[in-house]
């Protein structure tokens, strides 16, 4: 009986080996997925540039000397939160109002003749380079 008994043992021995294998390979396969989807997020935690997917409105984070705001760009199509220059908010503000001024002061500045007309027409290019500095470079994509 007691060579039964080894006999017995020994194929339950070797039933299991396989099974710890198997588990041991399963548990080195999970530890490799785990560790490359850690890897995966990390390299998508990307640093904030202009243009680039936000999700929670409002939230501010600061790369070197450049502090980015999770809104919507006024110049990255389509317009969704994105991380976006402060400064380019900023600007986008101060241009809304220099144009709404702008329209505001028109009327009157025929009324001061060709002077307050030479004014308007520098205001007008003023507005127009703020405008451009804004989509070419301070709240360009990738900034």
């Amino acid at each position: 009986m007691n060579r039964k008994s080894d006999s017995i043992k020994s194929d339950s021995l070797q039933g299991m080996k396989p099974t710890k294998i198997r588990i041991n390979f399963f548990v080195k396969l999970l530890v490799l997925i785990l560790a490359l989807s850690a890897n995966l997020n990390v390299s998508n935690a990307q640093s904030p540039k202009n243009g680039t997917n936000c999700s929670k409105v409002n939230a501010i984070s600061k790369v070197g000397s450049k502090v980015y705001k999770c809104a919507k760009n006024p110049y990255v199509k389509p317009t969704r939160n994105t991380w976006t220059l402060k400064g380019c908010l900023t600007a986008y503000a101060m241009w809304k109002d220099a144009k709404q001024q702008y329209e505001d002061w028109i009327d009157l500045a025929k009324l001061a003749g060709a002077e307050g007309e030479k004014t308007m027409q520098d205001l007008q290019t003023s507005i127009t380079e703020l405008e451009d500095t804004m989509k070419n470079v301070v709240c360009k994509r990738g900034v």
